[in-house]
């Protein structure tokens, strides 16, 4: 399994936001706990724009010491997208963290042979004694929301274990609406997984170097989408939840959160990229590192048509807004 790469209740706290016009700075009146399932993803949940935001631009938080996993020594600001960061940290700064939670993030539905069991290792339980944040280690994104909202709900979890679940709820519900950390594909010419799209090349606009599928996804649509306001961007995705849009969304499951953006993948990432010729099928992504990324191997290159951003950007924002009302 290849590592994702990352570049880098107070009662009626949505409803609150919601009728805010700058969502980000009702976010921050949240409170630095919010424990109920939707007001937790309602506000957590707007991670996956806020993470790219908080680690690609140069913002002044306070910082401290975040030890409640053991072993671990990340530092993240004080308000709650800030905390929502901490599982990406989590894995980037702490070699126990990545070993123990590094599958977590995502679920590589198959892209030919859709099944949820096996990207989910057959869905394991946790035993009573266990806690969430701990084990399983083979286990997926769907799993894991699930059961640290068990864990939420739960009277008998400790306060410890309750903050690290809320930690991880606030980072994965955000994760499960990026359509490629719901696919992954095999190319039929090399037999060879892409892993989520990260061993696929694109080009676009007058660019000379290719940029992986996947972090074109993760992050550079995000700030093509958004730009680099944080208030303007929550304007702007709150444009679009409206009464109708807000009942719609607010239904379903992570599974069935997941199998969306497994769809969405399918035909908004993976569309208008794999269906045309490659313009290079050598190409060598590079590890963080700076060696070559052996997991992939020769890999192909496309050039996207400015067609594609124009549906992935209106794809990212609605994925955004679902993620937000969810």
């Amino acid at each position: 399994m290849i590592e994702r790469p990352i570049k880098l209740r107070r009662t009626s706290c949505f409803e609150h936001l919601r009728g805010q016009v700058a969502l980000w700075v009702s976010l921050r009146s949240c409170g630095p706990v919010c424990l109920s399932r939707g007001e937790m993803r309602a506000t957590g949940s707007w991670l996956w724009w806020r993470r790219k935001y908080f680690q690609l631009t140069v913002l002044k938080r306070s910082k401290s010491s975040i030890q409640a996993w053991p072993g671990a020594n990340v530092s993240v600001g004080h308000d709650i997208a800030s905390e929502a960061t901490w599982a990406d940290l989590l894995r980037e700064n702490n070699g126990k963290g990545k070993e123990v939670t590094e599958l977590w993030h995502f679920v590589d539905i198959d892209y030919d042979k859709p099944d949820l069991d096996k990207p989910c290792f057959g869905h394991p339980t946790l035993s009573d004694t266990d806690v969430a944040s701990q084990k399983p280690v083979q286990d997926c994104v769907i799993d894991k929301i699930d059961q640290f909202e068990n864990e939420l709900k739960n009277p008998q979890t400790s306060a410890a274990e309750k903050l690290l679940a809320l930690k991880f709820v606030l980072h994965f519900v955000g994760d499960i609406h990026q359509p490629l950390h719901a696919a992954t594909r095999t190319d039929p010419d090399v037999q060879h997984e892409d892993f989520g799209g990260n061993c696929v090349g694109i080009l676009h606009g007058a660019a000379r170097d290719p940029e992986r599928l996947h972090s074109y996804w993760d992050t550079t649509l995000v700030m093509a989408a958004l730009g680099k306001d944080e208030n303007q961007a929550a304007v702007s995705l709150m444009s679009l939840v409206t009464p109708d849009s807000n009942q719609q969304w607010s239904k379903g499951t992570p599974e069935e959160w997941a199998q969306e953006s497994y769809r969405l993948a399918k035909s908004s990432a993976y569309a208008g990229v794999i269906d045309t010729a490659p313009v290079q099928t050598d190409f060598v992504f590079k590890e963080f590192g700076g060696g070559p990324d052996k997991r992939c191997g020769p890999s192909k290159v496309y050039r996207i048509d400015p067609s594609y951003n124009q549906q992935a950007i209106k794809v990212v924002k609605e994925q955004l807004a679902k993620a937000g009302v969810r």
